[in-house]
C-alpha cells in the first residue's frame, strides 16, 4: 500500500513555514497517527515550497516502510529495475563488508610465520572459493542463505526462475567476490584489488558506494505522471486571475500547440530555453488557421510545418505567432511561482518575434468612402432594421461598443437615468442567464446612446422589443460562449458583399473609426476611455477612487462625435 497525498499542504508557524503529511486512513489505526507536521527549517516561503515536495516524499516513504515492516508485507518481485538493481548490489556488497572478520587476529591466531604466507594462502582459498561459485553458479548453502537475508531485510520475495531470483543471486554473488578479494588486498596493504567493480566499489577507498536501500525505494510512493496538460488547467484555474471562459480557451488552444510540440508527459523543469526557442520557430512556420486547413488537420505539429513550407503557405502573423509564447512564459512564471521549476528558462521579451508593423496600423479606421458605401448598401437601403447587422454596425460606429458587448445587450439593458438614455454594459444578464462577458474592469460602464442613435429611431426599435428578451434575436451565442463569434462572419460576409472587407478591415474597424471621431471631436481624453471602456491605470488611487462622470457630461462629450462626411438623412425616421 502506497501512501498518496496531494499538493504539499504548507503553514506558518513561529517564523518557520512547516508542511503537512496525511499518514492515509488504511494506515491510521495501525500507525496511531493521522498527519505530521515537519520543519522546513526556513522563513522563506519561495524556499519551503522547493524544498517541501522532497521533505513530503521523503516522509511518505518512511510512513510506508514502517506500517510493511509492522504489518509484515512483503512485495513480490519478478524483475527489478536498474535503479532498483543498483541499490541491490551495493547493498549485497556493503552487508558483505560489515560482516567481514578480524583478518589481524586471524592472522594472530593462525600457524603462518608471516603475514605475507597468511595473505597468500587466504588469496588460494578465496581463488578457489570463486572458482567453485563460477562453477556452480553461484547455486550453494551460503549464497542461498545471503540471498534470503537480503530479501528479508528489504521486505522482498523473489519467485522461482524469475529474473529477479536471478539478479538478487548475482547481487550476493558479486558482492561475495568483491568483498573477499578487497580482504587480499587489505593484507597486503592495498585499500582495493586490481579490478574492482566501479558500479559497487569506490576504486580509491575500497569501500561501498553510496547507495539507497531497496526496501526505501521500493516504499516510495508512486510518482504521479507528469502532465503539461493538466498544470495548464491548473494555472488556468488560478483564484488570483480573473480570466473570461473566451480567454481561458484562448490558452488551452494556444497551450495545446505548445504541449504537442514539447510532449505532454515532460516535466516543467525539463523546459529549457532551446526548447523555447524550439517551439517558437516551429510555430513561425505554420499558417493562420493551421488546425482547420484539409492539407495539415489532425497531422503532428512537425510534419505541418514541413507540408506548409513545402506548399510556400502563409506564415502566422508576429503577433499570432507571440500569443503563442506569451502564453508559455506566462506559464513558467506561474510555474516557478508554485515551485514546480527553480527558475523560468527565458521570458517573453528573449523569445518573442519582432513585429515590423506597428499595433495601431493593424487595424485600419474604414475611409469615409467606405463608411459611405457599407451605410448606404442594401440592409440600410432597405431599412432593414430587425436585421441585427443594422442596429450593431450603427451602435459599434456612434458608442465605438466592442461587438459582443453589443450583441449581448438585454433589452433592460437600454435604461434611461435622469432624462438620459444609454446603454448599461455589464457582466449579469437580467435573463439569469450566465451568458454576458466582458473583457476588462474598464469595460463595465453606463454610457449615453448617441443623439445620432435616437434620430435612426433606435428607441423605437428599443421599444418594439419583449421587455425580457435579448435586444437582438437573429445574434445567438457561438460554441465559444460569445454572441460575438457567431456575428463576426455574419458581418464580415456583408462587409464583403458591400466591397469594405480587407485584411485590416473588419467589423472592428468601426471602433477605430469612432476612436478617431473622438480625437476629431477634441473630447477629454479620461471622457473618451470612459465611453469606449479602455482600460485606465488600475494601480493608482486617483483611478480606483470615485464613481466616474455623470452621465449627463458623458453625453455632452458625445455629441462631438460625428461623420460630416457621410450622408446619414436616408436613416433618420
Amino acid at each position: 500500500m502506497n501512501p498518496r497525498v496531494a499538493v504539499p499542504k504548507l503553514f506558518r508557524r513561529n517564523d518557520r513555514w512547516y508542511v503537512r503529511v496525511q499518514v492515509p486512513k488504511a494506515m491510521q489505526n495501525r500507525l496511531r497517527k493521522r498527519e505530521y507536521w515537519i520543519s522546513l527549517k526556513t522563513s522563506d516561503r519561495q524556499e519551503a515550497m522547493m524544498l517541501a515536495p522532497s521533505v513530503v516524499a521523503e516522509k511518505r516513504t518512511i510512513i510506508n516502510m514502517v506500517y510493511n515492516r509492522l504489518e509484515g508485507i512483503r512485495q513480490t518481485i519478478t524483475e527489478f529495475t536498474d535503479e532498483q538493481r543498483e541499490a541491490l548490489f551495493r547493498e549485497a556488497y556493503s552487508d558483505h563488508v560489515s560482516s567481514s572478520s578480524n583478518l589481524i587476529s586471524e592472522y594472530e591466531q593462525s600457524r603462518f610465520g608471516s603475514l605475507i604466507e597468511f595473505a597468500n594462502h587466504r588469496e588460494a582459498t578465496v581463488e578457489d572459493m570463486i572458482a567453485r561459485l563460477r562453477v556452480s553458479q553461484g547455486n550453494l548453502p551460503a549464497i542461498n542463505v545471503m540471498m534470503l537475508k537480503l530479501a528479508e531485510a528489504n521486505g522482498i520475495t523473489t519467485p522461482e526462475g524469475t529474473k529477479a531470483e536471478e539478479t538478487l543471486r548475482a547481487a550476493c554473488i558479486e558482492g561475495f567476490i568483491e568483498a573477499k578479494r578487497n580482504e587480499v588486498a587489505l593484507l597486503r596493504g592495498r585499500a582495493v584489488h586490481a579490478d574492482p567493480n566501479p558500479v559497487i566499489v569506490d576504486p580509491d577507498s575500497g569501500r561501498p558506494r553510496e547507495f539507497t536501500p531497496l526496501k526505501t525505494i521500493l516504499a516510495r510512493p508512486p510518482e504521479e505522471p507528469v502532465s503539461l496538460t493538466k498544470l495548464v488547467e491548473e494555472f488556468i484555474a488560478n483564484p488570483n486571475k480573473i480570466r473570461t471562459p473566451k480567454t481561458k480557451n484562448s490558452i488551452r488552444g494556444s497551450m495545446g500547440v505548445v504541449i504537442e510540440i514539447l510532449g505532454d508527459a515532460t516535466p516543467p523543469d525539463d523546459i529549457t530555453e532551446q526548447e523555447c526557442e524550439r517551439v517558437r520557430d516551429l510555430i513561425m512556420q505554420l499558417p493562420p488557421n493551421f488546425k482547420k486547413l484539409p492539407a495539415l488537420r489532425d497531422r503532428p505539429i512537425e510534419e505541418m510545418a514541413r507540408i506548409a513550407r513545402a506548399k510556400g503557405m502563409a506564415k502566422l502573423s508576429p503577433t499570432g505567432v507571440n500569443t503563442y509564447l506569451k502564453w508559455l512564459t506566462t506559464f513558467l512564471n506561474w510555474c516557478q511561482k508554485k515551485g514546480k521549476i527553480a527558475r523560468v528558462p527565458t521570458s517573453f521579451s528573449e523569445i518573442r518575434v519582432a513585429d515590423p508593423e506597428r499595433k495601431e496600423h493593424k487595424r485600419l479606421p474604414f475611409t469615409d468612402e467606405q463608411l459611405q458605401t457599407y451605410f448606404h448598401s442594401r440592409i440600410f437601403a432597405d431599412q432593414d432594421r430587425s436585421n441585427s447587422i443594422f442596429w450593431v454596425s450603427l451602435i459599434a460606429l456612434w458608442n465605438g461598443m466592442r461587438s459582443n458587448e453589443i450583441c449581448q445587450l438585454d433589452v433592460a439593458d437600454v435604461v434611461e437615468v435622469e432624462e438620459v438614455w444609454g446603454f448599461d454594459i455589464t457582466y449579469i444578464s437580467t435573463s439569469g442567464d450566465d451568458d454576458k462577458s466582458v473583457k476588462t474592469g474598464a469595460s463595465i460602464r453606463l454610457i449615453p446612446i448617441h443623439p445620432k442613435l435616437i434620430e435612426f429611431g433606435f428607441l423605437d426599435f428599443h421599444a418594439s422589443r419583449p421587455k425580457e428578451a435579448k435586444l437582438f434575436d437573429d445574434v445567438t451565442r457561438g460554441a465559444d460562449g460569445y454572441y460575438s463569434s457567431t456575428f463576426s462572419k455574419k458581418s464580415n460576409r456583408y462587409l464583403a458583399e458591400v466591397g469594405v472587407h480587407g485584411p485590416k478591415r473588419k467589423f472592428h474597424s468601426f471602433r477605430h473609426n469612432f476612436r478617431d471621431a473622438l480625437r476629431r471631436g477634441r473630447v477629454d481624453r479620461e471622457i473618451g476611455k470612459a465611453l469606449g471602456g479602455w482600460q485606465r491605470g488600475n494601480t493608482e488611487a486617483f483611478d480606483i477612487y470615485g464613481s466616474g462622470f455623470p452621465l449627463e457630461e458623458l453625453a455632452d462629450e458625445l455629441g462631438r462625435v460625428g461623420y460630416p462626411k457621410v450622408i446619414w438623412d436616408h436613416l433618420i425616421v
